[in-house]
């Protein structure tokens, strides 16, 4: 099941335009998310420094000590300054700690601990730092004026990252799972749009499905105005107007022929009857015309059977259908087929034969089960046992013939139906087949609204089972003409 699905055309497309559609939702979020941290760190850069040079500028910075004046700020501007006081170290131009007494309790830890010696060496620019409790910051540095000297101290200042980092985390991690996310949108997306656009090309399979040579007449209409899907029907219904031309031309070919064959083939045989009554013909003469007319019979049997299936085919033949009990039939039958039986050493053994009904043409029945029954004696084995049973089956009566003979090859049995196939030509000569008497069981059955099915093993022998549909004996009498 999974394998018919993934090899569809419908399950490539979606999986091709998820994978492209998700593929390019996901470049355009990873650009968004780069531009967005980007702008995001440059607006914390931005105010660190802001922040920091208002620091600075409002910084003195005296022998011993430094203050930070607040005269003539904003509210703002003071809370601003207070939060500054938190993280901030100042050093001379070779990167000497001043004033370690005066910080936080925090940033003297981080001085002791070590954690600012990468920061205390700068000059300028931004530096990240790590605590020991994993607390990141981020600094900037700028130089101090001290009584109008500019350069004499250096001030690093620095701000906590955490909600920063927490925010850019949060994003990615919002980017991330989305991906999986989107492409199955995309997949789900995809497969019902794939779906909707090759609706039309399914139904125009499904038609192609439906086509037998006896139906080679239709014509797809379709109400999608898609100039592809217009070319894909009309051509369509352009090769099957050929193909249908075709095969009524062989058809009628068939019937043709079949019928200039059959006069000639009739004076022939019996010219060669009158020939063989002369009582001067020489021996060698007598068995080559003898020969001769056992091969005109052959003919003129094969060519009796061309035309019935070309007469089947052009719907000509006309089916006089009426209750047929089928147990006399079989009996009737069996008893005309037991001469050719005993010839084989063959038995044939009636398992079951129920008085059971069939709406049906007795004669062309007939003629069906007569060809299946000879087919078993020509293919049995000698000594063998040829089976024969009726039983009911639902509203159904099958007919069941098995032989023990030399079986069916596997690779044949599809085309066994087939007119002229014969599994193995030069045996099937020799017993007298010409590949068209299980086509016209075939068309019999099916012109009776049966079935016919073939169970066969080399070896082992083959069994044919006919289903037709049961009746009960009172049905009136029908006459159909079979539309090939």
């Amino acid at each position: 099941m999974m394998n018919s699905i993934i090899g569809t055309l419908r399950f490539k497309l979606s999986w091709t335009h998820g994978i492209v559609i998700s593929l390019a939702i996901s470049l355009v979020g990873l650009a968004a998310y780069r531009f967005i941290a980007y702008r995001t760190q440059q607006a914390f850069d931005r105010d660190l420094l802001l922040d920091t040079k208002l620091f600075v500028s409002h910084l003195s910075i005296d022998t011993d000590s430094f203050s930070v004046s607040t005269d003539g700020l904003t509210l703002p501007d003071v809370l601003t300054l207070e939060e500054c006081g938190s993280y901030f170290v100042i050093t001379d131009l070779d990167g000497q700690v001043l004033f370690r007494d005066l910080y936080s309790k925090y940033v003297k830890e981080m001085l002791r601990r070590g954690e600012m010696d990468g920061l205390l060496n700068e000059k300028s620019g931004f530096k990240r730092l790590t605590a020991s409790d994993d607390t990141k910051f981020k600094f900037v540095t700028l130089p101090a004026r001290d009584h109008g000297v500019s350069s004499r101290y250096l001030v690093h200042l620095g701000r906590n990252t955490e909600q920063l980092d927490a925010v850019l985390d949060e994003s990615l991690s919002l980017f991330l799972y989305s991906v999986p996310v989107v492409l199955v949108l995309a997949i789900l997306a995809a497969w019902y749009l794939a779906g909707r656009a090759l609706k039309p090309f399914d139904e125009v399979a499904q038609t192609a499905e439906q086509l037998t040579s006896e139906n080679l007449n239709t014509q797809i209409v379709s109400n999608y105005s898609e100039r592809e899907i217009q070319r894909l029907v009309q051509s369509f219904n352009s090769m099957m107007e050929r193909l249908n031309r075709s095969f009524q031309q062989m058809r009628q070919f068939n019937a043709d022929v079949a019928h200039e064959l059959r006069t000639p083939l009739s004076i022939l045989q019996g010219e060669n009857e009158i020939a063989l009554r002369s009582t001067s013909l020489p021996d060698d003469v007598r068995a080559v015309l003898a020969s001769n007319l056992e091969e005109l019979e052959r003919l003129t049997r094969v060519v009796n059977d061309l035309l019935t299936l070309a007469e089947a085919d052009a719907g000509t033949e006309i089916l006089k259908r009426k209750p047929v009990q089928l147990s006399p039939l079989l009996q009737e039958l069996l008893e005309e087929m037991s001469p050719l039986a005993e010839e084989s050493q063959l038995r044939i053994e009636c398992r079951s034969l129920p008085d059971l009904h069939v709406l049906a043409d007795e004669l062309w029945i007939r003629r069906a089960l007569l060809n299946v029954i000879d087919n078993s004696i020509k293919y049995s084995k000698r000594g063998g046992v040829i089976e024969v049973w009726l039983k009911p089956m639902d509203s159904n009566v099958q007919i069941g013939i098995r032989d023990h003979g030399i079986g069916i090859d596997p690779g044949d049995l599809p085309r066994i139906f087939d007119r002229l196939y014969r599994a193995d030509p030069a045996r099937t000569r020799t017993a007298g087949g010409s590949g068209l008497g299980l086509s016209i069981v075939k068309w019999i059955v099916e012109a009776h609204h049966g079935q016919i099915s073939v169970i066969s093993q080399p070896d082992e022998g083959t069994t044919i089972e006919i289903l037709l549909p049961a009746v009960k004996a009172s049905s009136p009498p029908t006459i159909l003409g079979f539309w090939g």
